[in-house]
C-alpha cells in the first residue's frame, strides 16, 4: 500500500535550487521549457523541517556528513577514553567497520548518511571491547580486530534504521551491506506554467564610502523565476515497515514526513527572495499496487485564460485529468482519495468534488486512517 502527495504550489519571484551556473533549475516538458526543483533539494527541505518541528524522537533524525570521526571521537571520550586513543579507534572503526577513506585534514572522502542510533551503537561497540581495541593500538600498524570491524557493520545491518534512513535510504558504494531501500519516492517538481527565465540587477554601495562616490561599488545578476509547480511524493509502506524493523512508530514518521512534504519550503536565495508559499491544493490518494503521478494533466503549459488564474486552471486541469484516468483506468486500485484547495478554487473542481475536505488537518487525518495509521500518528 501507498501513500501517495500531491501538489499545486506557486512561487513568487525566487531561485529556489540553482544549478551549476547559478541559474534556477530548468527542464523540457510537453515539449516546452519548465522551471524544475530537484527531488534532493526537496528532501533536504522536508527533512530539516521535520527535524526542527515535529513531534518525533530525534533518535530517528540523521545527517549526511563526511565529519563522523570527531562525533565518535567525542563519544569516546566521554566514556573516559583517553584523548588520542579515541581518535585513533574511532578512525579505524570508520575505516574498517564502513570501509571509509580519509584526507589528510582526517575527513571522510564521501559523504555518508547516519542516524544518531547508528552513531550510538558503534561507539557501544568499542567501548564495550575496548580492551581488545586498545591492544591493537600499540601495534606498529593499528588495526581493530576484525570480529569488531564485523560488528560494527552488522549493527547498521541488523538493527531498525532510524526514520531519516527508513524513509529517504542510503547507499554506499564501499559498503553495499549497509544500503536501504528508500520507503519515499519523490518527483522532481516542474512548473505548469511555461518558463520565463528572468535576471535581477543588483548594487551594493559603500555606506561608509565618501560623498563624491555616487556610483556603485559593486554590481551583479542574479536569475530567478515565478512560477506554480506540480509537486508528488509517494510513500510505500511495507518498505517503510520493514526499513524501521517494525511498526512502533510507523504513525509517527509517516505523519512528520506527509506534513513536512507539504509545508517545506527550499531555503535557496531565499534572504533575497523570501518566497515562503503555501501549497493552494493538495491531495492524497492512498492506493495498492503501483502509484500514479499527475504531471501529465500539465503537458500543455497552463496559463491565465477565459476570465480564470492560472491557479484556477489549474486545478481544473488537475481535475479533468483524473476523470480521464479513472475513464480509462478505473480506480479499484484506489483505497482512498481526498483534497483540499483554496476557497476560491474550490469552484474548479468537478470529478473530485465529492472528496474535498475542509482542511489539510483533516484530509491527512482520513488518509493516514485509510493508510492503516490511527489518528494519533501511531502505528495501526
Amino acid at each position: 500500500m501507498r501513500l501517495e502527495i500531491h501538489l499545486i504550489q506557486s512561487f513568487p519571484p525566487a531561485n529556489l535550487n540553482r544549478d551549476e551556473n547559478g541559474m534556477p533549475k530548468s527542464t523540457i516538458f510537453g515539449g516546452r521549457p519548465r522551471a524544475r526543483i530537484s527531488s534532493q533539494c526537496q528532501k533536504r527541505a522536508v527533512r530539516k523541517y521535520y527535524h526542527q518541528y515535529a513531534e518525533l524522537d530525534p533518535a530517528h533524525f540523521a545527517a549526511r556528513s563526511r565529519n563522523w570521526l570527531p562525533e565518535l571521537k567525542s563519544k569516546l571520550v566521554k566514556a573516559g577514553i583517553p584523548d588520542e586513543q579515541a581518535g585513533m579507534a574511532a578512525r579505524l572503526a570508520l575505516e574498517q567497520g564502513l570501509k571509509l577513506k580519509f584526507n589528510d585534514k582526517n575527513e571522510a572522502t564521501t559523504i555518508v548518511f547516519l542516524g544518531k542510533t547508528e552513531l550510538d551503537a558503534i561507539a557501544e561497540i568499542l567501548i564495550k571491547n575496548w580492551s581488545a581495541i586498545e591492544s591493537g593500538l600499540r601495534e606498529e600498524k593499528p588495526k581493530l580486530p576484525q570480529k569488531i570491524a564485523k560488528a560494527i557493520e552488522k549493527a547498521l545491518v541488523d538493527t531498525g534504521k532510524p526514520g531519516d534512513v527508513a524513509l529517504f535510504g542510503r547507499m554506499m558504494a564501499s559498503l553495499p551491506t549497509v544500503n536501504v531501500d528508500a520507503a519515499v519516492q519523490v518527483a522532481h517538481a516542474i512548473s505548469i506554467n511555461a518558463l520565463q527565465q528572468e535576471f535581477d540587477f543588483f548594487t551594493a554601495v559603500d555606506d561608509l564610502g565618501s560623498s563624491e562616490d555616487t556610483g556603485a561599488d559593486h554590481m551583479g545578476e542574479t536569475g530567478y523565476n515565478s512560477s506554480t509547480y506540480y509537486r508528488f511524493a509517494v510513500l510505500d509502506k511495507k518498505q517503510l515497515v520493514e526499513n524501521l524493523g517494525g511498526t512502533e512508530h510507523l504513525g509517527s514518521i509517516i505523519k512528520a514526513f506527509a506534513t513536512a512534504f507539504i509545508h517545506a519550503v527550499p531555503s535557496g536565495h531565499q534572504n533575497g527572495f523570501a518566497a515562503h508559499t503555501r501549497p493552494a491544493l493538495v491531495m492524497a490518494v492512498v492506493r495498492e499496487g503501483q502509484p500514479i503521478s499527475l504531471v501529465d494533466a500539465f503537458e500543455n503549459p497552463v496559463a491565465p485564460s477565459g476570465g480564470f488564474s492560472l491557479l484556477e486552471n489549474a486545478v481544473k486541469a488537475l481535475d479533468e485529468y483524473w476523470g480521464s484516468l479513472v475513464k480509462m483506468y478505473g480506480e479499484a486500485d484506489v483505497q482512498y482519495k481526498g483534497v483540499v484547495v483554496l476557497d476560491r478554487l474550490a469552484a474548479r473542481l468537478n470529478v473530485l468534488k465529492s472528496s474535498k475536505k475542509d482542511s489539510v488537518e483533516e484530509l491527512l487525518k482520513s488518509a493516514l486512517k485509510a493508510f492503516g495509521v490511527a489518528s494519533n500518528g501511531q502505528g495501526a
